[in-house]
């Protein structure tokens, strides 16, 4: 009788002292998923020593894909397969993160005597832009690489919306140690910044080409 005793009292001890634990996991692994905010962040560097004159650039906010037009970081796993990764969130919207930073870009790069975003305002020129890759590749047959892809529009501010006077993209495939949502995102800011100084590159030619100061 004793040891039925004894056998159901270690049984309740063992019992309580692994709830103990489970509770002390449950905690480690709630401090796992605290989300992790990240931004996407370039900088042109010195502001151009000389402005156009008389060019009011208007950027429309940039359009994101569809399957990237989400906070969370995402990666490619498979041929057709992504996966957001849960707790890793770019800190604002990626349009308003993507648009902001264009914008500041080109409001330094000379090009234009203003950059605007305000659609009320009139403009000589608008320029849209989309975002159509955004992700980590962590596909077991390629390299880590952090994925950016752009394409750029630009056409008269007035009512013939329709003419096309500039277009272009890019595609970045960035380099990255591993694929993880810190590497990533530092991926993503090194191909931000070659896409638009090959942007501003591009668009100093037509500027020339076209024979305006």
């Amino acid at each position: 009788m004793i040891n039925r005793w004894l056998r159901v009292l270690v049984f309740v001890l063992f019992s309580f002292l692994t709830g103990c634990f489970g509770f002390g996991g449950g905690d480690k692994a709630a401090d796992d998923i605290e989300p992790r905010f990240y931004i996407v962040d370039v900088d042109r560097g010195n502001v151009a020593a000389e402005f156009a004159q008389n060019r009011v650039l208007r950027i429309k906010p940039i359009r994101i894909a569809p399957h990237y037009r989400t906070e969370n970081i995402v990666f490619r796993i498979g041929d057709n397969e992504y996966q957001p990764q849960a707790g890793h969130l770019l800190l604002t919207d990626p349009q308003v993160m993507f648009t902001s930073q264009l914008q500041r870009w080109l409001a330094k790069s000379g090009l234009f005597s203003d950059v605007i975003t305000d659609e009320s305002q009139p403009a000589d020129l608008v320029l849209e832009a989309a975002v159509t890759k955004l992700y980590g590749d962590d596909r077991a047959e390629y390299p880590p690489q952090a994925v950016l892809e752009m394409q750029f529009f630009m056409s008269p501010g007035d009512a013939d919306r329709s003419k096309m006077l500039f277009q272009t993209g890019f595609r970045v495939d960035a380099s990255i140690d591993e694929t993880s949502p810190q590497t990533v995102v530092t991926g993503w800011q090194n191909a931000l910044e070659e896409i638009l100084a090959t942007l501003e590159q591009d668009l100093s030619d037509y500027f020339n080409k076209a024979g305006t100061p």
